[in-house]
């Protein structure tokens, strides 16, 4: 406990915010937990939907060549060596069985992007219709590698933006905060002796950091659209920023 004991001497921090401290980080850990899992789903996702126009492009032009869609899937299926063409493999093995809708809309289940699903719901009513399947899947891949690059555009211009924010309520701010009251909070600033409260202000930071890790958090996942992990990164970074800042409150220049 010694260390503890040395983290929170300072002026109004007592046991009661060591405990809120630990707490913080018993939440943090258990959002990392949950944290780790959910990235790597997204990751899956963002993985599949990245080749997914080229695909559908591969499949338009299968089709035109004249084979079938079990057999164009195939092919495909067999020239890729990532986890698409792994999914793709099971769904031509259950297409034999089920059929091409049936099959589709378990790989499209399997896939977990919503994006894709709706796209197979589409094909689906295409490969019914009169028209052109070929064209379909044309339009379908041109539009949906659109839709992709646009959303990567946006978050690669607010990216920095987003991380700024993230890092500058859990790091840039904490520190500041802190190297201000532990380097001037002797009450003296030159000649002048100010009336500085350290308990009353080293209290309110601590939460104030809470705030303000948690925020960034959520700011960030909304600038970028993760905000379906920002529940279990929150904890983190409230951890991270509160952490900051009692390290920063024991820097002394004397």
């Amino acid at each position: 406990m010694s260390i503890l004991d040395d983290l929170f001497s300072g002026d109004g921090m007592g046991d009661i915010y060591g405990l809120i401290w630990i707490g913080l980080g018993i939440w943090a850990a258990v959002g990392l937990f949950f944290y780790i899992p959910a990235k790597r789903k997204l990751d899956r996702i963002n993985e599949l939907e990245m080749v997914w126009p080229d695909v559908l492009a591969d499949l338009a032009e299968e089709l035109r060549a004249g084979m079938g869609v079990e057999s164009a899937l195939d092919a495909i299926s067999r020239s890729r060596s990532d986890r698409m063409g792994v999914m793709l493999k099971a769904a031509v093995e259950r297409m034999r069985d089920d059929g091409f809708g049936m099959a589709m809309k378990d790989f499209a289940k399997k896939t977990e992007s919503p994006m894709i699903s709706r796209i197979v719901s589409i094909l689906n009513v295409a490969l019914g219709s009169s028209g052109s399947f070929a064209t379909t899947l044309e339009n379908i891949s041109e539009e949906f590698w659109e839709i992709y690059m646009l959303r990567k555009e946006r978050i690669t211009k607010t990216q920095s933006t987003a991380n700024f924010i993230l890092w500058g309520g859990s790091i840039i701010c904490p520190v500041l905060l802190g190297i201000i009251v532990a380097v001037f909070g002797s009450g003296k600033a030159g000649s002048i002796t100010l009336d500085v409260k350290l308990d009353v202000l080293n209290q309110a930071m601590f939460f104030y950091m809470m705030v303000l890790g948690a925020g960034g958090v959520w700011m960030q996942s909304v600038i970028l659209q993760t905000t379906k992990t920002a529940i279990w990164r929150m904890p983190m970074y409230m951890f991270l920023a509160t952490t900051v800042l009692l390290l920063s409150l024991k820097i002394s220049i004397v």
